[in-house]
């Protein structure tokens, strides 16, 4: 069966509503550090992490969402699975690499992203080594592994992508798969709930604080937050129904930043006249692509209002040259290991999950092993670079506000640009492609993303004046009133 568009819309819609939902994705994920590296981290620690529970209940909520979608016959059934990564044990292999990589990297897919945007460098450096580890799998590591086999078909152990057993809901006994949708993501909500609810028992035990009942508390609780961001993958569940992969991914758009960075030289790596890679099955830009660069742009935008903008260095005992490294080959890891299981801690863990599948359970056993590891490696790694370091740690200083705000301009402009560059060079290099974007729609997706390279310069830089004149102003009235 194939899936069923459950709504007719143009392309360049998807286009327009993925940059909506990754920009305001973007700004609220800042605002709540989601992020299961940080979360990882308090756990490992403290043994419990709010955070922790704001993805639990994301992922919780947003399983039951599309079981009852496709129970009430909203989605039909082949809609759940049709696009869905297949599972085996490439899935289990590569979202332990992922796990350990993201620990390394100091963010998963949505914390590296919104880290971004709001100034962090280190997760900079896991972007590049993202981009390059993207290369190294796609040439030595793709055919060699013979992953296309493995994805295609169905075997012992090994579920094709887009099978129907790759859907629990379907595979259950003498039970319709509507009616299974309904019993597994109840069962997937309650399941996911009860291992929140350990995590807030510890955190009430550990600090001491009893839950206070009023509407800013409501607002701020775990259960608030994750339920909000359980809605953008819910949304994309009903919006891409029938389309393509319509849950949330951005491994595979984040990955296409090696080919914006080497097209200018004449390298394209999903080009017809290469050798077999991972390249030539994608197109050069999607809809997901403006999904996760709105995430950046909505992270930066949103720092910027909220004042939270700032260049971060890496702090803490390991040297910044050290950290950076640790970074940039986390950032090489999480690609490999990305690729190899078809999904990330958005694409694998949440969409998996969310999506009912046994993708999404052996992606998780995977993940959570590959963290542990990584978590301590990270912890070695860190302490090691930080001895070998010839100077002491010095505290940081505080940054003039004149100096964030320089800082928060440049990163305007210069990724403004980037997104500008992104769009012209799409249109381009969409004809060198192997897997080419119709043309009318390509030069849409184009004018799109130069059109939000342009409004990222203009609201990067008003806000930046708007906070340069309220300074003055403060420092006006303060001298005034000495």
């Amino acid at each position: 069966m194939t899936a069923i568009p459950v709504l007719i819309y143009a392309p360049i819609l998807a286009v327009i509503f993925y940059a909506i939902l990754g920009f305001l994705f973007g700004g609220y994920a800042e605002k709540k550090t989601y992020c299961m590296v940080i979360a990882t981290h308090q756990v490992m620690g403290l043994r419990y992490s709010s955070i922790y529970e704001i993805i639990l209940i994301s992922i919780a909520v947003s399983a039951l969402g599309t079981g009852i979608l496709v129970a009430i016959g909203a989605i039909p059934v082949v809609d759940a699975y049709a696009f869905m990564p297949g599972a085996g044990w490439f899935t289990l292999l590569g979202s332990f690499i992922f796990g350990f990589g993201m620990m390394l990297g100091q963010g998963c897919m949505v914390g590296m992203l919104w880290k971004s945007g709001s100034g962090y460098v280190v997760n900079w450096m896991e972007l590049l080594g993202l981009a390059l580890g993207s290369i190294i799998f796609a040439f030595p590591l793709f055919n060699w592994m013979d992953l296309t086999y493995w994805w295609k078909f169905n075997g012992t152990g090994n579920i094709a992508n887009g099978s129907s057993l790759n859907y629990l809901p379907g595979i259950l006994p003498g039970i319709p798969a509507t009616a299974g949708a309904a019993i597994i993501g109840i069962l997937f909500f309650l399941a996911i709930l009860w291992v929140a609810l350990r995590l807030r028992k510890n955190r009430i035990a550990s600090t001491g604080k009893s839950p206070i009942l009023n509407k800013k508390a409501i607002l701020n609780s775990p259960y608030f937050i994750g339920t909000v961001f359980s809605f953008a993958m819910i949304a994309s569940f009903i919006f891409a129904a029938g389309h393509s992969f319509n849950y949330l991914g951005v491994t595979t758009p984040v990955a296409l930043f090696s080919q914006y960075i080497l097209a200018p030289f004449g390298l394209y790596l999903g080009g017809s006249g290469v050798s077999h890679n991972w390249y030539q099955t994608i197109p050069i830009i999607s809809a997901f692509s403006f999904f996760i660069l709105m995430i950046i742009a909505g992270s930066a935008i949103f720092s910027m209002v909220r004042g939270t903008f700032k260049i971060r260095l890496p702090s803490g005992s390991a040297s910044k040259v050290g950290d950076l490294s640790i970074g940039f080959v986390g950032g090489m890891i999480i690609a490999i290991g990305a690729r190899i299981a078809q999904g990330c801690s958005v694409g694998g863990f949440w969409s998996g999950l969310a999506g009912l599948s046994i993708f999404g359970l052996v992606f998780t056993v995977g993940i959570i092993l590959g963290s542990i590891a990584g978590y301590f490696t990270y912890i070695y790694l860190s302490t090691a670079f930080a001895q070998r370091s010839s100077k002491p740690d010095k505290p940081q200083k505080m940054a003039k506000a004149h100096n964030k705000l320089l800082g928060q301009a440049i990163f305007s402009v210069i990724f403004g640009l980037i997104l500008v560059a992104i769009g012209i060079e799409s249109m381009d290099v969409n004809s060198q492609y192997l897997n080419k974007v119709a043309s009318p729609l390509i030069t849409q997706e184009g004018e799109v993303m130069i059109i939000a390279g342009i409004l990222v310069m203009v609201f990067g830089l008003a806000i930046t004046a708007f906070h340069y004149f309220r300074n003055i102003e403060s420092q006006r009235i303060v001298q005034t009133t000495q």
